[in-house]
């Protein structure tokens, strides 16, 4: 199976083991080979290394060795092909090298191939059923295939191996979190949080698994924490903003998202998510300037032209909306919603015959929608095509049976075409869903 998103890089790990040393062949290279990573540049071990195999002073298990630490050299100046021939040499030579098959199930995964990667940290674990690095290995491939549940077990052994075993911990709460399993997600990021208190990343990590259980202010709590420890890091700000929203705290939420432009300028969610608390406060002229900032940074952003188009729309600016929604449509002629809105703004213009044609589109690409359907209704109503109007009506409430708007416009309807009971049971319907709605 070929995979893609690659989150663990297969080298970090292999620093994070004890470094292998191997017979020198010359006592005046000061052994480089044999040294780790950080002592050594990777061009002078890949020399030193190439100098030891071919001098024919090595054999077995030693010359596998010398393969092996030029593998990991090529690896870490990204000569991909010639690590992997480099890791595959040394398991030719030394079956039983987990280091090697480590390394070679990295670089499976970095070329997306994560049953060859799965079935070398097999071999790992098969030769050393007690190191916890050889589950942990197996068990982020599993997940970047997207099957938690054998991520989950393999992730579980690593942790009983190793209690403390923070990359294990955070890896199975993230399962954990793709699952749905928010609180047992966030049991683990808690206990690599209470043995490395300051481990930003999963702060952040917990953060959203707080708000994906709404929990905004244990969500806020971490992502100060987060911006605590990294003050200049512009996801926290923007996670935070997005949690401050979600309270309907709309001035912190619009502070945040400053803060995000402010640290980066090219952070086009942030002028967005900033675009959208304006909106909610009323500021339409601030959200349409920081949406022509969005589409300054990426013309071709279907949405950022439909947004635009809306706030214009609640501004009245008919001309500049459909402008907006047009340019959408030619973007994305699939994008259903532009359609829609378009037709909002020929409806109110009074433009009855293009908003129906519009309205057309949006439920030929999407006949779920039940705003379509109401909408499309509302026009024909308009134009005093009833027959229309009700089928529409009839289908929207068929979509969503308290759409209470829609029973309103449906008893209206018929009460102009002379059916009183069938108005009376719509629009009592419609009240019994929306108090508020006067007919």
């Amino acid at each position: 199976m070929q995979v893609s998103g690659l989150r663990i890089a297969a080298i970090g790990l292999l620093m994070a083991m004890c470094p292998i040393q191997v017979r020198s062949a010359s006592a005046d290279d000061d052994r480089p080979c044999n040294q780790v990573l950080v002592q050594v540049l990777s061009e002078e071990k890949i020399a030193a290394c190439t100098r030891e195999i071919n001098s024919g002073l090595l054999q077995g298990t030693d010359l596998a060795t010398a393969y092996l630490n030029r593998g990991i050299a090529y690896a870490t100046a990204h000569d991909i092909d010639r690590a992997f021939d480099d890791y595959s040499e040394a398991i030719r030579l030394d079956p039983k090298n987990t280091t090697a098959y480590t390394g070679r199930g990295g670089l499976y995964l970095r070329k997306g191939d994560a049953d060859h990667a799965i079935a070398d940290y097999s071999e790992v674990i098969q030769i050393d059923p007690g190191l916890a690095f050889g589950f942990y290995n197996r068990g982020n491939a599993y997940a970047v295939m997207s099957d938690f549940d054998r991520a989950i077990s393999d992730l579980n052994e690593a942790i009983r191996l190793d209690p403390q075993f923070t990359l294990a911990l955070v890896r199975r709460g993230s399962a954990y979190n793709a699952q749905g399993e928010l609180d047992s997600a966030i049991a683990d990021f808690s206990e690599v949080i209470r043995i490395d208190p300051d481990a930003v990343n999963v702060y952040n990590s917990r953060g959203v698994a707080f708000a994906a259980k709404h929990d905004y202010d244990h969500a806020i709590a971490d992502y100060d924490e987060v911006i605590r420890l990294s003050p200049d890091y512009p996801g926290a700000y923007y996670t935070r903003g997005l949690a401050y929203y979600a309270k309907d705290d709309l001035d912190h939420a619009i502070a945040d998202f400053d803060n995000v432009v402010r640290l980066d300028p090219t952070f086009i969610d942030g002028y967005n998510n900033r675009a959208r608390a304006y909106i909610a406060k009323g500021a339409l002229d601030r959200a349409i300037a920081d949406y022509s900032e969005v589409i300054r940074l990426n013309p071709d952003l279907v949405y950022a032209h439909d947004n635009r188009g809306l706030a214009y729309y609640a501004k009245r600016d008919f001309d500049r909306a459909i402008a907006d929604f047009s340019e959408a449509i030619e973007l994305d002629s699939f994008y259903a919603n532009a359609y829609n809105n378009r037709g909002n703004v020929y409806d109110d213009a009074g433009d009855h015959d293009r908003a129906i044609a519009d309205y057309d589109e949006a439920i030929g690409l999407d006949a779920k929608d039940p705003e379509f359907f109401f909408n499309r209704g509302v026009a024909y109503a308009a134009k005093r095509d009833l027959d229309h109007a009700i089928a529409d009506l009839n289908a929207a409430i068929q979509l969503d049976p308290e759409f209470a708007v829609a029973y309103l416009s449906r008893g209206l309807a018929r009460r102009a075409q002379g059916n009183a009971e069938g108005a009376d049971v719509d629009i009592a319907k419609a009240k019994q869903l929306n108090p508020n709605l006067r007919d």
